[in-house]
């Protein structure tokens, strides 16, 4: 069982839902367990105090889906490297599922000059990606009022 983090990044942030850092299980079938995401804005901020809106969401495929490859960083150097393939900056989304089936998992909504982090209390509280081939999750990033850069990582285990 080995430890990975992917950098979050998306430049630049809109009106609507893009994908900030994606994980998703490739050919190679591997169970990801998803325990820590941190998050906030980087840039020059807007004139007027605003939010930046977070999801967290499931997807089933990723036909669709275009951005930028990038590896993994390991958190122990004696480990392989992911199995899981990881994309961040999106510029077309993968096709997120239902609610009910891991639409918005989780939601946040954070000021311009804030940032946050979630972390699963134990591994119970993990959430999962099935050993299933173009499945994943995605963290994705909104604003009405703040454009310049989203910033952050996810850290994940694989089983």
């Amino acid at each position: 069982m080995a430890n990975y983090s992917g950098l979050v990044l998306q430049a630049p942030v809109t009106g609507t839902f893009k994908t900030a850092g994606a994980i998703f299980v490739s050919s190679t079938l591997r169970r990801v367990m998803l325990y820590e995401a941190e998050f906030g804005q980087t840039g020059t901020l807007a004139p007027t105090d605003c939010q930046d809106q977070w999801d967290l969401s499931r997807f089933g495929t990723t036909a669709a889906m275009t951005g930028s490859t990038v590896a993994t960083n390991l958190l122990d150097l004696a480990d392989t490297a992911s199995a899981a393939l990881y994309m961040y900056n999106q510029t077309a989304e993968p096709t997120y599922t239902t609610a009910g089936n891991g639409l918005s998992l989780k939601s946040w909504a954070i000021n311009q000059r804030g940032s946050y982090r979630w972390r699963a209390l134990d591994d119970g509280d993990n959430i999962l990606i099935p050993a299933t081939a173009a499945m994943g999750m995605g963290l994705r990033t909104l604003s009405s009022n703040f454009t310049a850069s989203a910033v952050g990582s996810m850290s994940f285990v694989e089983r």
